[in-house]
Parts: C-alpha cells; sequence; structure tokens
C-alpha cells in the first residue's frame, strides 16, 4: 500500500478554489491515495508557509493569486516556461530543492486542442495584460499562431507585455482596447476578470465577428458576463475556462504522481 501523499492549493482568498474536487477526481480515477486540501496563504507570510508546509510532509502545491510571482522567487529549480512567464502555479520538492513549473498555459493549450481548435496560423487577442495573459503567452507562441495582438485598457502595458514576448521573426502587438483592431480575430481570450465578476470592459469595436471563436478564462455555473456579450456581437463559438482549469491541474497531477489522470469532468460535477 503506497503512502498518503499530502498536496494542496495556496491562495488568497482559496475558499472558492474547485482543485480539492479536482484533484479528487483525479485520484479516484487513478487509484491513488491522495489528500488535497485548499489552505489560506496570505502574501506577507508566503515565505514562512510554505516553508512550514513541505517541512510538515506536503509534496506538492498548487499556487494561485494572488501568489504565483512570490513562488517564482522562491523555488530553486525553475522550469523553461517558468522562467518566461515570470509565474509559478505548481511546486514540488526533489531532495533539498523546491521545483516550479507553470502549467497554465500548456492546460489552455490542450483544451484547445480537445475543442479542435488549432492555433497555428491563427490571428489571436488576448484581452489583458497582466499575470493570467503573461502565464499563457510562451505555450500561446510555440503553437505558431499567424499573430498576437495584446489588448489591454492601459496602453503602456499591453506594450510592455509585446516587448517581453517579441522575437525577430515574432513581434507581438498591442493596442489600446479603445481603439479597432486591425486584423480580424480568429480566437480571442478574455484574462481579464471582468468577465466573472460582471464588470463592464471596453472592448475594441470590431473584436468579434460570427467567425471568431471567444475564450474566457474565467468561469461560472451560468455564461460569463462576457461570454453573452461575445454572442449578443455574434460570435457563435464560445467557452469558458473551465477545461483549462481541469487541463492545468491534469498536468500538475502528473507531475506529482507521474500517473496522468482522466480529464473527461462534467462541469456540472465541480460547480
Amino acid at each position: 500500500m503506497t503512502a498518503l501523499k499530502k498536496l494542496a492549493v495556496i491562495g488568497d482568498p482559496i475558499d472558492h478554489s474547485l482543485s480539492p474536487k479536482i484533484h479528487k477526481l483525479f485520484a479516484e480515477s487513478s487509484g491513488l491515495d491522495i489528500s488535497y486540501e485548499a489552505i489560506q496563504v496570505e502574501k506577507k507570510d508566503f515565505v514562512s508557509a510554505v516553508t512550514g508546509l513541505f517541512d510538515s510532509g506536503y509534496e506538492g502545491l498548487n499556487v494561485t493569486l494572488p501568489l504565483k510571482e512570490d513562488a517564482f522567487n522562491y523555488a530553486n529549480e525553475l522550469s523553461e516556461e517558468s522562467k518566461l512567464s515570470g509565474s509559478v502555479n505548481t511546486l514540488w520538492k526533489e531532495g533539498s530543492f523546491i521545483c516550479a513549473d507553470t502549467t497554465d498555459g500548456r492546460g489552455l493549450v490542450k483544451d484547445l486542442t480537445s475543442k479542435n481548435i488549432s492555433l497555428s496560423n491563427l490571428e489571436v487577442v488576448i484581452l489583458g495584460a497582466g499575470g493570467s495573459a503573461r502565464a499563457i503567452i510562451p505555450s500561446l507562441l510555440k503553437e505558431k499562431p499567424s499573430s498576437i495582438t495584446i489588448a489591454n485598457r492601459t496602453f503602456s502595458k499591453a506594450e510592455e507585455l509585446a516587448k517581453k514576448f517579441s522575437l525577430p521573426d515574432n513581434q507581438l502587438k498591442a493596442v489600446s482596447t479603445s481603439q479597432p483592431l486591425d486584423c480580424s480575430p480568429d480566437l480571442v481570450i478574455n484574462t481579464t476578470s471582468a468577465g466573472v465578476l460582471n464588470q463592464e470592459m471596453d472592448l475594441p469595436s470590431n473584436i468579434f465577428s460570427q467567425d471568431t471563436c471567444v475564450y474566457d478564462l474565467s468561469y461560472s455555473r451560468e455564461e460569463t458576463s462576457f461570454i453573452m456579450r461575445a454572442k449578443n456581437s455574434g460570435s457563435n463559438v464560445c467557452y469558458d475556462g473551465i477545461g483549462m482549469l481541469i487541463q492545468q491541474a491534469a498536468l500538475s497531477f502528473e507531475i506529482w504522481t507521474k500517473h496522468k489522470p482522466k480529464t473527461d469532468i462534467n462541469k456540472a460535477a465541480l460547480l
């Protein structure tokens, strides 16, 4: 009989997290004995809290807002994707070293692939220029889209992020959300929280069409206000981020357990 593997997700706030439910389903489908808790950790207590968790026998941690940059600075060994994004959502211990990865971007790509959406040669628009956008861009670039445009209310933030990831053969563009786009996007990815918080947001006037696929990283039991707005503007293919949540969790689970879990989890089982 294998020993109980102690895992957790940390953040602040954390009581809303679906990760314990997801990992419980992963463990059941994989026949593994794990515990997975949601633990509130304030930003000011990050180092002492995480050190204490690993010292007390936890083998892996998921990290959510607002602690992803703290996790990046805490780790001894960073994956290449974490180095690029400056963000970490998965920690584990190997010997005396704390290792780190970010599975957000790969989780998004896996969910898009499961929906038969290939990013190759697509015109992609990312709404928002914060940590969520930064975490997914490296994975998106690996799929070789035709272009990536970052649209943000504050243009300087979009410009800064575009410059960070631009390469000689792959220049990212930046625009203000108050200005029209110079492309007809095939895929629009909303990385802001406006959709789930029902906040009105400035959007380029030509961002939606019937040929545009829309993906909101947020999720809720009902459609987010962002998805409703997209549908009302003519976009027929719209998804929320529950699939990405499951896929990024599966990648973390595989890192910790070396088992690839089944990801065909019904949204209704979580929300």
